[in-house]
């Protein structure tokens, strides 16, 4: 009987339901009727029972864990949130720096609070140089860390974070911060900075990632992360077992096989996972590489399932709340997938290509696929929850990347030596292992941009094509027929079913009608139309919410079968209008990209015309009122005056004869000046100036343009939006109103004769 990994995966599932779904008031209870019911099944003393008590016992303990984890972190921490305190803490991290703000790891070592990890924002930038071991003292606003822009979110508890502070005042630093427990952050710190002074700039941000899992520089590059995701090959770049399995691979290739070498291999495991910040996939993938050298030396046999039940128990032993990381989810669902289908998969490839069995390429191929196949099972629905995307192509591009990939990884951590020591040599070596790098790169870019790469499950009918997928495979099962047949008819059926829902999808968006979107950016907005084979996009950009902006738009346009924007309409360049142009252009071609003329926001210009460069984009600024014309779409757009915030561009949508218009950040005062010179009328839908400001959508306004139909683009935010004043206007003027932090992404259908 597997002992551990009953109780280990009993443990887990407690756990996985206390955060999941379980109150913290009911885990006490819970956790002491299954400890009773655990010692009544072991009193008579019967062999068979003995499981079921060993499952009893361990779902116990995952209670009673959770809700002592919690009650000395998360409980603690709510109480805090809200509250003004003077605190001391240690720095635990270097402090990641940005434009607006300095960011940094603490440990809370006030007497009177809980010894808490948090994050602390310092908007001067007095901890800009700050090191890990060093003590702070000062003034700050504390909140907990299980909201996020107003909503649950569990990112920040998973990584052992329970409170946010924002400093006040003063800070006073001490201490050199050259404490032994450090020394792994230094390290990762020195490789960094190594990393930086040895590779070119275009491929350092890669290997940094690479080896130590640090992709604060790769995500600068919207282009590049965005072709990695669509290839699915993101996960070269967090740490977890295939890293492990490099390390492991190149300290055997180079000190042999012999016992001294396993237990040097399981030092520099634990050292590794310890420099790149002990991730749960980094974690699980040592523990269970422990199991595996540690085997042969006590003389027992490795049992795969038992040790990857003890890493997922150990792990969530040490904090619960990691059940919540995705991380943890992927990594366990990937080694769960591999461990059911690898083996089975593979042998059936050897059988039909035997002779893939006896080359090293052969192998290394079959490994690729198989190993990508064999985790779809279970991470594609992680993947679909979490992402809403699944990488259709990321079998091939593991195939064609994966070898160079290893190559990278191995010939990066002997660079770092021969670096450290010979600088010279060592640039030059990473010169050259940059071009395998850039093989990557291509790969990561020439898969991406194959058509339907990836799958955006932003619509109904993808969520039951995905359903239907399972379904298939799941029927197929019970088919007393050959491999080839269990496996091949489903995968055809579900290539053909998704082949329909993409056709039926695009056509529903190309027939006779238009449909003009707001999407739901957070407090931004970001409107797309279309009407035909013509699509506009007004604006894209959004504050208060994890989501890009352009991300948003993007897998909402590819969703539907909008391959390119033909143009990208910007009403005025403040950042919750603009700030997802980048991504946008690196999902979706723009054609033309169409801003206000003025000198504001020279930054944030020269950002944006950099943008379209690369992309192959056209940029225009509009100095004047123009008619534009795009198919069925047609849009008068009327220029600012001047370059202040309430002067936004204003255009006047139409889809036929249904007319939208939008106002961008315009005042009341400034709309006056529109009607004006510009008298509005007969216009159907009316987007809600200002996300719903007081200052904007005058009553002049809303009862000239004669609208029946309001939408207002806003989330979480700080101001107020939409402000009571505004709602009361628009409902005395008789607007049915809709609202994307209510309702989502809104979207209006509108038929070709509507009127």
């Amino acid at each position: 009987m597997r002992v551990l990994a009953i109780t280990a995966l009993a443990f887990s599932a407690a756990v996985f339901l206390s955060g999941y779904v379980l109150p913290l008031s009911r885990l006490p209870a819970a956790a002491l009727l299954l400890a009773v019911l655990a010692g009544a099944l072991l009193l008579p003393r019967r062999r068979w029972l003995r499981g079921f008590a060993l499952l009893a016992l361990g779902l116990a303990l995952g209670f009673g864990c959770y809700g002592l984890h919690a009650q000395s972190t998360s409980v603690p921490a709510a109480r805090l949130d809200g509250q003004i305190r003077r605190i001391r803490a240690q720095i635990t991290d270097y402090p990641q720096n940005t434009e607006r703000y300095t960011r940094v790891s603490i440990r809370l070592d006030t007497e009177g609070l809980p010894k808490l990890n948090a994050l602390l924002y310092d908007n001067d930038g007095v901890l800009a140089g700050a090191e890990p071991g060093q003590e702070i003292e000062l003034e700050a606003s504390l909140r907990a860390a299980d909201r996020r822009y107003g909503e649950r979110y569990t990112g920040y508890n998973a990584r052992d974070i329970y409170l946010i502070g924002n400093s006040r005042g003063e800070i006073t630093v001490t201490g050199n911060g050259g404490l032994p427990r450090f020394w792994p952050r230094r390290l990762n710190h020195g490789i960094l900075t190594l990393v930086g002074e040895l590779f070119p700039s275009d491929t350092a941000a890669f290997i940094q990632a690479l080896l130590l899992g640090d992709k604060t520089a790769l995500y600068r590059d919207e282009a590049l992360y965005q072709a990695l995701s669509r290839a699915g090959l993101m996960h070269v770049v967090a740490v977890s077992g295939m890293h492990i399995a490099f390390l492991v691979g190149l300290l055997r290739s180079m000190f042999g096989k012999r016992r001294a070498c396993s237990v040097a291999c399981l030092a520099l495991v634990w050292l590794f996972v310890l420099v790149t910040g002990a991730s749960p996939s980094a974690v699980r993938a040592a523990i269970m590489q422990s199991f595996l050298l540690t085997a042969p030396l006590v003389r027992r046999e490795n049992d795969p399932l038992t040790s990857l039940s003890a890493a997922l128990g150990l792990i969530l032993l040490g904090n619960p709340h990691t059940a919540a990381s995705v991380s943890l989810q992927l990594s366990f669902a990937s080694i769960a997938g591999i461990l059911c289908f690898g083996e089975r998969l593979e042998e059936a490839v050897y059988a039909r290509l035997p002779g893939l069995r006896g080359s090293l390429p052969g192998r290394t191929a079959v490994g690729s696929v198989v190993n990508s196949l064999s985790v779809m099972p279970f991470t594609v629905p992680l993947m679909a929850l979490h992402f809403g995307s699944l990488p259709l192509l990321a079998p091939l591009a593991n195939l064609l990347a994966l070898w160079a990939v290893t190559l990278c990884f191995c010939g990066a951590c002997l660079l770092c030596a021969v670096g450290a020591l010979w600088m010279a040599a060592g640039r030059l070596l990473a010169w050259l292992l940059s071009w395998l790098v850039r093989y990557v790169f291509l790969v990561a870019r020439g898969v991406s941009a194959i058509p339907f790469a990836a799958v955006y499950l932003e619509t109904r009918a993808a969520w039951l094509w995905l359903l239907l997928c399972y379904g298939l495979f799941l029927g197929f099962r019970f088919v007393k027929k050959g491999n080839l047949v269990r496996v091949g008819i489903p995968a055809l059926l579900s290539a053909l079913s998704l082949a329909a829902l993409l056709v039926g999808v695009r056509l529903s968006y190309a027939g006779d009608t238009g449909t003009i979107a707001a999407l739901d950016v957070g407090q931004g907005q970001c409107l797309a139309v279309m009407a035909g084979d013509s699509t506009l996009l007004i604006d894209c950009g959004g504050l208060g919410t994890a989501e890009n902006a352009g991300e948003t738009a993007g897998r909402y346009l590819l969703s539907r079968g909008r391959r390119q924007v033909d143009v990208l309409l910007l009403t005025h360049l403040d950042s919750d209008h603009c700030n997802g142009v980048e991504a946008l252009l690196a999902l979706c071609p723009v054609r033309t990209l169409l801003l206000p003329a003025g000198e504001k926001h020279g930054e944030t210009r020269a950002a944006l015309s950099a943008a379209a460069s690369r992309s192959g984009t056209e940029l225009r600024c509009l100095k004047e009122d123009c008619l534009l014309t795009l198919g069925g779409v047609t849009a008068q757009l009327y220029a600012p005056e001047d370059t202040a915030n309430e002067r936004s561009l204003a255009a006047v949508v139409s889809l036929g004869d249904y007319d939208v218009l939008v106002t961008g950040d315009m005042s009341r005062t400034k709309e006056r000046t529109l009607l004006a010179q510009h008298p509005l009328e007969g216009i159907e839908l009316y987007i809600v100036g200002h996300h719903g400001s007081r200052y904007a959508s005058s009553e002049e306004l809303l009862r000239s343009i004669g609208a029946d139909t309001a939408v207002i683009s806003c989330g979480y935010n700080t101001y107020g939006h939409p402000e009571a004043e505004t709602l009361e206007r628009l409902a005395a003027c008789g607007y049915t109103v809709y609202r994307t932090d209510e309702n989502g992404t809104i979207e209006i259908r509108i038929e070709r004769d509507h009127g």
